[in-house]
């Protein structure tokens, strides 16, 4: 019955892309989601819309942005908020530096990812907000870490396909490697 309610909805080809899009892409807002299915503004907005209630895929607005998730197949749960920082290009960058490095300063953050320093103390806001990074003082100095490497390495890895960045395929491509000698 479920199946059967889920083919009627997807019925067009345009509804189709969309929602096959938003589950390989899950976190993807309103204008990359148009750019990726090249679908028209009024009519991507109406059958976000026909998705939305009919409980096919689900919203989340944070800041300025409205996020796309798929309520079919697997959930990212806990992550949309990890996923959505990601789908952040600057931040995505600050991220895999930290990642890669371990812990960095804020000048050597901003030298890394080609950010001045005060914007990447509003980004590094973010991310200490959204618990992805925490801060520690040694003497003068503040340093960066990535809370659960481990876990946005995992979320990186699981959809690298969808972030279109290159830094990201180059350090999945390493963690993943890492993984299998680990084994």
């Amino acid at each position: 019955m479920q199946d059967e309610r889920l083919n009627e909805a997807l019925a067009l080809g345009a509804r189709k892309k969309i929602f096959h899009s938003i589950k390989r892409n899950p976190g993807l807002h309103f204008r990359e989601l148009q750019r990726r299915t090249k679908i028209a503004t009024g009519s991507l907005q109406y059958h976000l819309d026909f998705m939305l209630k009919r409980h096919l895929i689900k919203s989340e607005k944070k800041g300025k942005f409205v996020r796309y998730y798929s309520t079919r197949g697997p959930q990212l749960g806990e992550q949309e908020p990890t996923m959505a920082l990601l789908r952040q290009p600057s931040l995505r960058k600050i991220i895999l530096f930290l990642l890669t490095k371990k812990r960095a300063n804020n000048e050597k953050i901003a030298a890394a990812v080609g950010l001045s320093p005060s914007t990447v103390s509003w980004h590094m806001l973010k991310l200490l907000q959204g618990n992805l990074v925490e801060k520690r003082r040694v003497g003068r100095k503040t340093f960066f870490y990535i809370v659960d490497a481990e876990g946005i390495s995992k979320l990186l890895s699981s959809y690298k396909r969808s972030f279109l960045d290159e830094m990201v395929d180059s350090f999945v491509e390493i963690w993943d490697e890492m993984q299998v000698a680990e084994k």
